[in-house]
């Protein structure tokens, strides 16, 4: 299994010196990747952490530049929320500025007040975003590429989309839950990215994506909180609802780790501050036991 980090770029303990200091302990920890957050414009006293947040793709912009061997993340990007044409020039701009080494999740998004700050179609978001997908791979992959949306409102045969990212194909992992997010994963996506909630539970989401046609020829890439000062494994969501997250007992981390992988997870995106709260040096400890404590580094983070 693989492990990478979602650096602070959003909540009370949000800086650029705190995004910088996660981002390079995580690659000298030997971490694989590091990961934004995404939101823009939340609505007031929404009862998450995402009021207060740097912007996704500027922030991986500037990990990239110090940074060298992690590969850059987004989860999960919401790009139901832009215009999807200047997001791919964007990531495709840090994929030059990286060497290769964008990965993107994304996801048809929730908070129905922030897409319309944004002047985004909330109804129509899960279309849009199969729709974005199939954008994406043109634009990426395609020398000459030749689009026109039924849903968006795109359409180009004779457009030049250069310089060309690195990488000839982008990886893109599909968020959510519900069955609708399932299987565009399977359809769209080269892996699924649910959150993790207490285990009893997440089994059975499993156990649901597997019985997908084609979901067994897919990664299940995670993310989970981490904080080794709570005493607790469960903690509540931006939605209200439950999650589960590595604690200080790093016997019962070994022991979800160990269960994560017999369900199939190839990849472990862990959240050092799942409540947007903890404090900078905090995040790096936690970070440090997980990768020194808890886990054999040559078994886990490539």
């Amino acid at each position: 299994m693989k492990l990478g980090v979602c650096v602070p770029n959003y909540g009370e303990t949000t800086s650029v010196d705190g995004l910088r200091t996660v981002a390079l302990e995580a690659e000298k920890l030997g971490y694989s990747s590091v990961w934004t957050t995404d939101h823009v414009l939340m609505p007031q006293q929404s009862g998450t952490p995402y009021e207060r947040i740097l912007e996704t793709i500027t922030s991986l912009a500037y990990l990239a530049a110090i940074t060298s061997t992690v590969k850059l993340g987004i989860s999960s990007l919401i790009i139901g929320m832009r215009n999807p044409v200047v997001v791919v020039k964007q990531l495709a701009t840090v994929d030059q500025f990286s060497g290769g080494r964008v990965i993107l999740a994304t996801s048809s998004g929730w908070n129905e007040q922030e897409f319309a700050h944004l002047g985004a179609n909330f109804q129509n978001r899960g279309k849009r975003l199969d729709e974005t997908i199939g954008l994406i791979r043109e634009l990426w992959s395609n020398p000459q590429p030749k689009f026109e949306g039924r849903v968006l409102q795109h359409k180009f045969s004779k457009a030049v989309f250069e310089p060309r990212p690195v990488q000839k194909h982008l990886t893109v992992w599909i968020g959510g839950t519900s069955e609708a997010a399932m299987r565009r994963a399977v359809a769209l996506g080269d892996a699924w990215h649910p959150n993790v909630i207490p285990l009893d539970a997440f089994r059975k989401l499993v156990s649901d994506f597997r019985r997908i046609p084609g979901a067994e020829h897919k990664d299940i890439c995670v993310r989970i909180g981490l904080n080794s000062k709570a005493q607790k494994s469960e903690y509540v969501g931006a939605q209200g609802e439950r999650r589960f997250m590595l604690t200080g007992n790093m016997k019962e981390n070994k022991e979800t780790i160990a269960e994560l992988e017999k369900l199939g997870v190839s990849q472990m995106i862990v959240v050092p501050s799942p409540e947007g709260r903890t404090p900078i040096p905090d995040q790096v400890e936690s970070l440090r036991l997980l990768a020194e404590d808890t886990i054999r580094r040559s078994d886990y983070i490539a």
